[in-house]
């Protein structure tokens, strides 16, 4: 993982500690990144934290589960 991805992942994890949610638009908009870019590194943080999040239909975001 380089530096950017690293720097990506840490701060999908402060949104989630700070806010509780995250959706890809954040990730697009702070890192200027595109869709498919957002939604691996959100596919990444879940498979490297099992359970620290869910995806919420209603709200099409994901959410802080408290499990991680």
């Amino acid at each position: 993982m380089n530096w950017f991805e690293r720097t990506r992942q840490e701060w999908i994890a402060e949104m989630l500690r700070v806010y509780g949610f995250i959706n890809r638009k954040h990730l697009m908009l702070k890192f200027d990144i595109s869709q498919p870019q957002a939604s691996k590194d959100l596919q990444t943080f879940l498979r490297d934290h099992p359970g620290a999040m869910r995806y919420d239909l209603t709200w099409k975001h994901y959410e802080r589960t408290g499990t991680s």
